[in-house]
Parts: C-alpha cells; sequence; structure tokens
C-alpha cells in the first residue's frame, strides 16, 4: 500500500492527521542514525530557534554530509510540493541540482535520536505530501506559501 492510499484509507483529512498516518506508514523504517544520500522524515527541536527566522518541525531531508555533532540536508519542504516532487525525481534519475536555499544543518539530539527513513520508491509520493510545519522564532505558526514565497 502507499502512502496516498493509507492516507486515504484512514480518511485524514487534516494535515496534523495525515502526518501522523505518514510518520505510522513510516514507523518499520525508523533508525537511529542517518545515511549520505538517504531521505528521512522527522519531528525536529533546533537548538538555535530563537536565532532563526523560521523553521520546519517536521523536515524531509536529503542527507548531504555527516559530521561529528550533526549532518548537512537539504529540506525539501523550503519548496513547493511541485518544485520537491521534481527534485525527488530528478534525484532518483541520478540528475540532482540542490537549490542552496535547502540547505540546512541538523543536531540528530534534537530530533530524539529517531529518524523514518523513505523508501525510495516512495519518496515522490512523501515529497509532494504537505507534512511540513513551519515555525518562527518565537515558535508561532507561520505558513508553507509565506515560506515558499519568501526563501530566496
Amino acid at each position: 500500500m502507499s502512502v496516498i492510499k493509507e492516507i486515504k484509507e484512514k480518511d485524514a483529512r487534516t494535515l496534523s492527521a495525515q502526518r501522523t498516518t505518514a510518520f505510522n506508514y513510516l514507523f518499520e523504517h525508523a533508525v537511529a542514525d542517518v545515511m549520505v544520500g538517504d531521505w528521512y522524515l522527522f519531528e525536529y527541536d533546533p537548538k538555535f530557534k530563537p536565532f532563526l527566522k523560521h523553521w520546519d518541525k517536521y523536515p524531509l531531508v536529503l542527507v548531504l554530509d555527516i559530521y561529528e555533532d550533526g549532518f548537512l540536508g537539504a529540506n525539501v519542504h523550503y519548496t513547493s510540493s511541485k518544485s520537491r516532487m521534481l527534485l525527488a525525481k530528478n534525484f532518483l534519475n541520478k540528475k540532482v541540482n540542490i537549490p542552496m536555499k535547502l540547505i540546512h544543518r541538523y543536531i540528530p539530539k534534537r530530533a530524539d535520536n529517531l529518524f523514518f527513513k523513505i523508501p525510495e520508491k516512495e519518496l515522490i509520493e512523501f515529497a509532494g505530501l504537505p507534512l511540513e510545519e513551519f515555525r518562527d522564532n518565537k515558535n508561532r505558526f507561520v505558513s508553507a506559501s509565506k515560506i515558499h514565497s519568501s526563501v530566496k
């Protein structure tokens, strides 16, 4: 079954319900450590959020590099669903070009050390889902459309 079929079957109409369904769907793919070249969905609480203009509580990230205390990743939620589905398709076809606006550094301890690996066969579906939840430096909700129009 695909994640979209699961969302429809569970009648998950709200973004929160869709997100919960997506995480539950990926539960068997939960891992403690990330690997370069793999995609992950996870819940995140940034260490320096008071200094960030905005941040994504549920990033969907392609891991680009790993450091001793974290990793560098491309969070595709910082672009539109259409653009991220195209980016995922290009990744699968080995033709990916990551825009700098998507690059962020993550600290695994801030993600409860639990990452949900996205199977490649479902990457495009996950890229198209509105699972993001953006927050500002005061932890207030920020719409994805506002982020997409402001991040260049």
